[in-house]
């Protein structure tokens, strides 16, 4: 892909930030960063069908509340209730954003998490795991589970909890890949017999945003992740292609608090007590994209139609999921009094999907 000269001067500064960041820390992230990890060789799972899916048009809900519990409850009702994942008896484990060691937006809502775990087990399971791998200069993971409150809300639904850098790996060589042509992935993550996605949603300097492909970032191993080859200039490319070692049946996308501006470590936060939920990722980021438009505080957002995002063009090349808005259908719901701003922003979101 062309590599601008803004994305030039916007990576190479990243990279600055980057390195005396990694001068101070310790030394297994080196270990990381320079070897290769041991790993078999293994294939690229095929992308099932959409569980969620009405007249060929991928379903998304979008609740508004105060309650988790309740917003999950009726979003998975919305879109056509739990049997559908097939649950019973499977070992299914639940990927959240635990970037670092800060509250939401920068991480996943605990609560959130502790909420699907919940039903994941109701639902039959027959173990449930939590796991994520932080990034590159935020690690340990396990220091982060535990600071953010992620492990003790795991925990209290009965779902064990993984940091992924501990974790044995996998390498993948997909031949559809073209920026990422091999990589090394979280060996639970590929074997888990059900993945469920949990990203939160947030801007991002970099990325232009951050939310259901780019949260398996987190699932890669640190010395392929997309931010250690930030000059190459297929950041958005590479992160759509790590996406082709799995495929989840389900995303629950955080917005009980939205990142808007700045991010992914730190930014501006708002208060938008939603969750999207559906079967297809990438109409998970096409609408999380829509909603972060409406704040009009990210320029990198700005100006294009929403389906033109390069993540989502891979991802929707590589079959991953719709590739626009028009393929959607979206219903919405508010469990508890929705302020009138969850109505234009749902108008608004309605409006750029039409157009993407």
């Amino acid at each position: 892909m062309p590599f601008s000269r803004r994305e030039f001067f916007n990576n190479a500064g990243f990279g600055l930030l980057l390195l005396p960041a990694l001068l101070r820390s310790p030394q297994t992230i080196f270990r990381h960063l320079l070897f290769d990890p041991e790993g078999p060789l293994v294939p690229p799972k095929p992308v099932p069908a959409n569980p969620y899916t009405r007249e060929g048009r991928s379903l998304v809900a979008i609740v508004y509340g105060k309650d988790p519990r309740r917003m999950l409850a009726r979003a998975i009702d919305l879109l056509g209730g739990c049997d559908r994942l097939g649950l019973r008896g499977k070992r299914v484990l639940l990927k959240p954003n635990v970037l670092n060691d800060q509250p939401p937006p920068s991480t996943t809502n605990p609560l959130v998490v502790r909420a699907m775990a919940e039903m994941v087990t109701a639902g039959g399971a027959a173990e449930v795991v939590v796991a994520d791998g932080s990034g590159i200069i935020r690690l340990p993971t396990s220091a982060n589970l535990t600071s953010t409150g992620m492990r003790a809300a795991a925990e209290s639904a009965g779902a064990k909890v993984l940091a992924l850098e501990d974790e044995p790996w996998v390498r993948l060589e997909p031949p559809e890949a073209r920026a990422l042509t091999h990589f090394y992935f979280s060996r639970p993550v590929y074997e888990a017999d059900l993945v469920i996605n949990m990203p939160v949603i947030k801007t991002h300097r970099f990325a232009e945003f951050s939310c259901s492909l780019k949260n398996f970032v987190g699932a890669v191993h640190p010395r392929y992740r997309p931010s250690v080859t930030f000059w190459s200039g297929d950041w958005h490319e590479r992160i759509a292609e790590i996406n082709l070692a799995v495929h989840p049946v389900l995303t629950v996308a955080d917005g009980t608090t939205t990142m808007i501006e700045g991010g992914p470590t730190s930014g501006t936060p708002s208060k938008t007590d939603l969750l999207i939920c559906s079967g297809d990722r990438v109409a998970v980021d096409l609408t999380a994209i829509a909603l972060l438009r409406s704040f009009g505080t990210a320029p990198k957002l700005q100006g294009k139609r929403i389906g033109d995002q390069r993540q989502i063009k891979r991802a929707a090349a590589l079959g991953l999921g719709i590739g626009s808005g028009r393929g959607i259908e979206l219903m919405t719901e508010a469990v508890d009094p929705a302020p009138p701003t969850f109505t234009r922003l749902v108008e608004h979101i309605r409006r750029e999907l039409l157009e993407a």
